[in-house]
């Protein structure tokens, strides 16, 4: 439909520093509680291998652990992303399912909100498309192959580091609910 896929963009290195840290966080909280369980202390052995073999023979935690922290933040810091193809892009709202095509003709402008990370992208219904990756002059280059025009002044510069920000807050917040809930035992049998 969309044609021959000519780029993909990424996740912010930052964010993925930040996800990695998140998945240790919880990976040293998975694996250290494992200890305090009955059936593991039973069993008398307390090595590496033996964590491994415990979840092979109970997996409730691992697939609460594989559901709830691997798979989000493998899909986030790996696969997920706007990808632009010959004749418009798709862009990615977060789930597969939510992905919404655009066609370059349906672009009206484009605005650079960060010189190295950030742009914004309208359509003529009015639709607004903030499009963030590590190096974004590659999503310029593609833009001005289809002669839409863009501004590359910065005023809307100050209101990105905010949602930034908010991003932050609310990622932090809801690793805490996550520790907060799994302390509290409401994940377990």
């Amino acid at each position: 439909m969309l044609g021959k896929k000519l780029y993909k963009t990424s996740m912010l290195n930052f964010f993925r520093l930040g996800i990695v840290a998140i998945v240790i966080f919880f990976f040293n909280d998975f694996y250290l509680e494992t200890f305090t369980y009955e059936n593991f202390q039973a069993d008398g052995r307390f090595k590496v291998l033996d964590v491994i073999d415990y979840h092979f023979r109970y997996p409730h935690e691992f697939i609460i652990f594989l559901c709830l922290i691997l798979i989000p933040a493998i899909y986030y810091g790996l696969i997920r992303g706007v990808r632009f193809m010959e004749k418009g892009f798709v862009y990615n709202r977060g789930l597969p399912f939510f992905n919404h095509a655009v066609l370059y003709s349906d672009i009206k402008t484009y605005k650079l909100l960060h010189p190295k990370m950030a742009i914004s992208i309208h359509s003529l219904k009015g639709d607004v498309f903030v499009i963030a990756d590590n190096s974004v002059e590659r999503v310029i280059a593609i833009l001005d192959q289809h002669n839409i025009k863009g501004d590359l002044a910065q005023d809307d510069y100050v209101r990105l580091i905010g949602n930034f920000k908010k991003f932050f807050v609310m990622i932090f917040g809801f690793t805490i609910f996550i520790f907060v809930i799994k302390r509290l035992g409401l994940f377990q049998n």
